[in-house]
């Protein structure tokens, strides 16, 4: 008997520090969609398993940057829209993310290369390397950053 309770209390505890230190996405697109969030028809995922209700994250130098994910957290995706170049859109997505870490990177020639990071990731050394951040899910580098 001592044993099955102790066997239980050991896994009660496991599931609760499971269940305090889970991954719990990207913070910025909890909240109810509005009119700012609308991206033009043009812009969509080619794949309809990815992420597709994008919130704005941030509007840097006439850029937009969008970011969806799914409910369960492992998909996201970033949309860059430059609204002057409508045409040099871009969106990235990656999948089977399970922490804070950088998520992906998206690029389109003459348009600056963005990362979309977990809401808590560390972005210092990419700070330190150059890249800027706009958002806390977002960081920019040049046009020509790879």
């Amino acid at each position: 008997m001592k044993n099955s309770k102790t066997a239980a209390i050991a896994a009660l505890l496991l599931l609760s520090l499971t269940a305090c230190s889970g991954y719990q996405g990207i913070t910025a697109v909890h909240r109810e969609m509005d009119a700012r969030d609308n991206l033009p028809a043009t812009v969509r995922n080619s794949n309809p398993d990815l992420p597709s209700d994008f919130k704005l994250l941030a509007e840097d130098a006439g850029v937009k940057y969008f970011a969806a994910e799914s409910k369960d957290f492992t998909r996201a995706c970033i949309a860059v829209y430059p609204v002057d170049k409508p045409d040099q859109w871009a969106i990235g997505c990656s999948e089977g993310i399970t922490g804070d870490r950088e998520v992906v990177t998206v690029s389109h020639t003459g348009q600056p290369t963005a990362k979309l990071v977990t809401t808590g990731f560390d972005t210092s050394d990419l700070e330190a390397a150059g890249w800027r951040k706009i958002h806390d899910n977002i960081l920019i580098g040049s046009a020509t950053s790879p």
